[in-house]
């Protein structure tokens, strides 16, 4: 951790943020190299005990301290702190304090491993923490430690809920240390939010902290210097207005989940965008729409679902220029009307109803596909949303032009500093690496894990697949076992679900149809004898607990139906069951059926697979995880091939049209 307070000020400015880093290859790899070894220094010399150690010598006596005295303790801790930096001694000194403050104000205390995580993550480095061991606490350490330096902090959770929970459980302990602390939702006013973020500490999810940063980019321009925007603020005071600015600066942010932000999030677009005032958009959306259904697939154009792109052929586009010569003057250019048709081509065959999104209130929804949650607020952009809108027959609304958009990739890029913590690090410890300079350190659990895996099941047909597992699912329900069931879209838990419904099976659906209700069900899943379907990311970052009697049982039981995009959103969906020491158990299933499968070996492949597995009974289980991993793997690596184009992509724009490394 540097020593350099990383708040505004004269040193770093008004608005403090990271400038794009265009350092050459072979400076980024000398960087990265000594960041790791660092990092492999800093996890060899301090073990989980020889920290606590050092944290209950500089306890000594804090228990037998009245409220007034430790509140002197507090107070020149904050003054060390602020004139001192962040040095390891006074580091250790904090967290003795906010251990302290915690037990006063919450009635809990820190576990070592929870002391390990608190400084790993200070440390700049991301702590792998598995479920249940205590995680949005353990981030306490870190986010009070930074505050008490004078250190502004944003700490980012996966949604709102979340958000608002954690802040509403955690706010006795800030206020026990004298911080400040608020919550951003959905909303609330400019000068609301402008207050927030005047609060030591700010929880939020990344869309909120995301958008509110390209608002304040708008307001100071691209080209602000600190100087000007100090200048701006001074003026806006002076004249009796609210100043323009929201933030004060990207300062230190710690992020919940850390991995499926930076990673699975890292290329969707985050964008401020303004109605286009056009009253022509009905008639080209149905126009564009019936131009691509009058084209040929054999030979007018080519899909590819693993980009979502729709291309026209040679022959297409002759085919789409005799067909447009009654259409008006705007079909009339051909880059116009190549561009919308095969936009219409996307949205009539790679954009579907159920898994890409839904229709609630006669209003085309997209779907997160890592929660399953809706994203009322979001829309896709160049015409696409209004020709899904089109194609489903409800109100289309006005085309939105980009003001200014973001990535994931390049917001969380900016921050001066940053780490955060997960329990799914592993798997993409080298992107994270590369990308964002961030090592990551395994911290051990509190206590042993009593989660059981059953081998993956593969079988040669949906049919097989279906009768195994109701036969799975009647036995453990018989036995009064709750049961979590993993799906990968809306269309698959709806099928489940008609499954267990001819069966005679209760149980309840948690996808993006039910988002509104998902405190309720998931607070549910964890009693005797509940079964709940759920796309994959239900339920992350809450707790199931289990009902009376059910830990003898053997805890909740996941079951997972097909692969998802990366091992490591399996291991999420795992990490649902066997939490904070419950027993837990997971199977998970899959066919030669499954179109991930399917698609990816050759007919030959398949049908000699097959050979392997007899009846209905599943292939060999080393044969089963082969052949369901191998697809999985190229799917990963596509991924991640796509998300470090972006980052070339986004610095040569950021270089080429010199936007001072701002290319939003």
């Amino acid at each position: 951790m540097p020593n350099v307070v990383l708040k505004p000020g004269l040193t770093l400015g008004p608005y403090p943020e990271r400038k794009e880093d265009q350092a050459d290859e072979l400076e980024q790899r000398l960087r990265t190299a000594l960041h790791k070894l660092r990092s492999k220094h800093n996890q060899k010399t301090l073990a989980p005990q020889i920290l606590a150690r050092k944290v209950n010598k500089a306890a000594q006596g804090f228990d037998a301290l009245s409220d007034d005295q430790l509140n002197k303790v507090i107070n020149k801790l904050r003054t060390d702190l602020r004139y001192k930096g962040l040095k390891p001694g006074l580091i250790v000194g904090a967290f003795a304090v906010i251990r302290e403050a915690a037990e006063r104000a919450l009635g809990k205390r820190f576990h070592d491993v929870q002391l390990l995580g608190g400084w790993t993550m200070i440390n700049g480095t991301i702590a792998e923490m598995e479920t249940g061991q205590g995680k949005t606490f353990t981030t306490t350490l870190p986010a009070c430690t930074a505050a008490l330096a004078g250190i502004p902090v944003h700490i980012m959770t996966a949604n709102d809920y979340l958000a608002q929970r954690d802040q509403e459980t955690l706010a006795p302990l800030y206020q026990r240390l004298g911080l400040t602390s608020s919550v951003l939702s959905d909303g609330q006013a400019h000068a609301v939010r402008q207050q927030i973020y005047q609060s030591a500490i700010v929880h939020g999810s990344g869309p909120q902290f995301t958008f509110d940063y390209l608002r304040d980019r708008l307001a100071m321009g691209a080209e602000a210097s600190p100087n000007q925007l100090y200048l701006h603020q001074q003026i806006a005071r002076k004249k009796g207005l609210a100043p323009p600015l929201l933030m004060r600066g990207l300062c230190f942010a710690i992020v919940d989940e850390i991995d499926s932000v930076l990673i699975d999030e890292a290329r969707t677009p985050l964008i401020i965008s303004r109605q286009r005032q056009s009253s022509d958009e009905q008639n080209q959306c149905i126009d564009a729409l019936f131009l691509a259904r009058a084209l040929n697939q054999e030979s007018d154009f080519k899909l590819t679902p693993e980009t979502r792109s729709a291309q026209l052929t040679t022959a297409g586009k002759l085919h789409l220029t005799e067909l447009c010569r009654t259409l008006g003057e705007a079909w009339q250019r051909h880059r116009h009307r190549e561009f919308y048709t095969e936009q219409a081509l996307r949205a009539l065959y790679l954009f579907h109803r159920e898994k890409d999104y839904i229709v609630r209130d006669k209003r085309v929804m997209i779907v997160d596909p890592l929660t399953g949650r809706t994203m009322p607020d979001r829309s896709w952009d160049q015409g696409l949303h209004q020709l899904i809108e089109a194609k489903e027959g409800v109100e289309i609304t006005g085309v939105r032009d980009a003001q200014a958009k973001i990535t994931y990739q390049e917001f969380f890029r900016r921050y001066l500093f940053l780490t955060g913590l997960s329990g799914t690090v592993t798997e993409s410890a080298t992107e994270l690496r590369s990308v964002y300079g961030l090592e990551y350190q395994r911290i051990p659990t509190h206590q042993s894990s009593r989660r059981q895996y059953q081998k993956e099941r593969i079988y040669s047909t949906e049919e097989c697949l279906k009768q195994a597992l109701l036969t799975e699912i009647k036995s453990l329900h018989g036995c009064g076992q709750p049961l979590l069931i993993g799906t990968r879209s809306i269309e698959e838990s709806q099928q489940c679900s008609q499954w267990l419904h001819n069966s005679g099976l209760p149980h309840r659906v948690f996808n993006a149809h039910q988002d509104a209700e998902e405190a309720n069900i998931i607070a549910a899943a964890g009693n005797a004898g509940a079964i709940t379907i759920a796309t994959n990311m239900a339920g992350r970052g809450t707790d199931i607990a289990l009902g009376q009697g059910v830990a003898q049982m053997g805890g909740l039981h996941v079951i997972a139906i097909g692969r998802n995009s990366s091992r490591r959103v399996d291991r999420q969906l795992f990490g649902r069951c066997a939490r904070q020491g419950d027993p837990g158990s997971v199977s998970a299933y899959g066919s030669l059926q499954d179109p991930a499968i399917s698609q990816f070996y050759p007919t030959a492949i398949l049908k000699l697979v097959r050979c392997f597995a007899k009846k209905s009974r599943p292939l060999p289980a080393a044969l089963g995880a082969l052949i369901a991993r191998l697809p999985q793997r190229r799917q990963e690596r596509q991924e991640r091939k796509q998300r470090l184009s972006l980052i070339k992509q986004n610095q040569f724009l950021s270089r080429a049209l010199a936007f001072s490394g701002h290319g939003e």
